[in-house]
């Protein structure tokens, strides 16, 4: 159990309550969404974590779902950036495939090697409405690498055709990660899979 979420704010008056910390309480969220997925993680498992109650939690993220949706939120951002630049910096489709696949391996190794927590939900889920809006921010990651492939001189079919190969071989990797292969192994098998598949 990770230390209680809560902070001391400024008392007017003897026994003022204390504050929830929501910010520091969304990032204890997403990592335990991340390590146990959002089907596996419930609202006393989140309540035990950030140390409150139901009805702080209730308050501070207004359900569950919102809570996720926050922490995705806030995953994405921070992701975000890091796979702009990777495609933004590319300077052919065989250079596309390398810069997104390699970021992509050192985001899922992170803390400890949890993978991807948009398609990891996604795999893991049984709630179709989940599923689709994960779905969706997939989608809008293609679409993103589609348009730089094409900038790139790739026709729209090929382009696509690309990015399939880039998406599939990232959600592997994702579960790779998961799974428990050694980091050094992964990025071996990623090596030989990026050089052995031709432009």
């Amino acid at each position: 159990m990770v230390k209680s979420i809560i902070v001391s704010t400024k008392e007017k008056k003897r026994g003022r309550p204390r504050a929830f910390d929501v910010e520091a309480g969304l990032d204890v969220a997403l990592k335990a969404f991340a390590a146990r997925g959002y089907d596996a993680v419930g609202v006393a498992d989140l309540c035990a974590q950030l140390g409150v109650k139901p009805p702080s939690l209730y308050a501070a993220y207004g359900s569950k779902r919102r809570l996720f949706e926050m922490a995705i939120a806030r995953y994405g951002a921070g992701t975000a950036a890091i796979y702009d630049a990777a495609t933004a910096e590319a300077t052919d489709l065989p250079d596309l495939r390398r810069r997104v696949l390699t970021a992509a391996l050192d985001l899922y190794l992170r803390d400890g090697g949890l993978g991807c927590l948009v398609l990891g939900t996604m795999a893991s889920t049984a709630e179709p409405e989940l599923r689709a809006t994960l779905g969706g921010i997939v989608e809008a990651r293609r679409d993103a690498m589609v348009a730089r492939a094409m900038a790139l001189g790739a026709d729209e079919a090929e382009a696509r055709a690309e990015v399939m190969a880039i998406s599939v071989a990232m959600m592997g990797l994702s579960a790779a990660a998961r799974s428990g292969l050694d980091a050094e192994g992964l990025r071996a098998a990623l090596d030989r899979l990026i050089d052995g598949a031709g432009p």
